[in-house]
């Protein structure tokens, strides 16, 4: 090894030392890769109950009761399929109740960037239940009634 060379992996090794890459990049840069069906059509963020934009914020018809506050609804569309989320729960532990519309009853999973993936059971009306979800960046991933793949996007839940 020449002295530029020793000089460069000298400076590596400090910049990693001093400033590591963050815990968040090493998540982003894990969900991108495990990005697998390119091709699978985008179920679209269509509303989201803590959304600031008006466009996509769903408008309340009631006040919620007090424990319901810390609720998320989060509707997706796209691919000839409908996704409807209901996310509650602690700061740790998450539940996640949804119905699909148009989708196959089979093969639906939801993956968390930290390469962690849920196995949904859907029942014959599309309806299902995750319990124990940690929060962070997740997606749905399934397939539509004709075959075809899809996803919703990441979404921080």
């Amino acid at each position: 090894m020449d002295r530029e060379e020793a000089d460069l992996a000298n400076l590596r090794r400090i910049a990693r030392d001093i400033d590591p890459v963050p815990d968040e990049v090493f998540a982003a840069a894990r969900a991108a890769i495990i990005t697998r069906d390119l091709d699978a059509e985008l179920a679209a963020l269509v509303a989201d109950s803590a959304a600031l934009e008006d466009e996509l914020r769903y408008e309340p018809v009631r006040t919620a009761p007090a424990e319901a506050a810390d609720t998320r609804l989060l509707s997706f569309d796209g691919g000839g399929v409908r996704v409807d989320l209901e996310v509650s729960g602690q700061a740790d532990q998450l539940t996640v109740v949804g119905q699909l519309i148009g989708a196959a009853d089979r093969g639906c999973v939801l993956e968390q960037s930290d390469g962690r993936v849920h196995d949904v059971e859907v029942d014959s009306l599309g309806r299902f239940v995750l319990t124990g979800v940690t929060p962070g960046p997740a997606r749905l991933r399934f397939r539509s009634a004709s075959g075809g793949p899809v996803s919703t996007p990441w979404v921080w839940i």
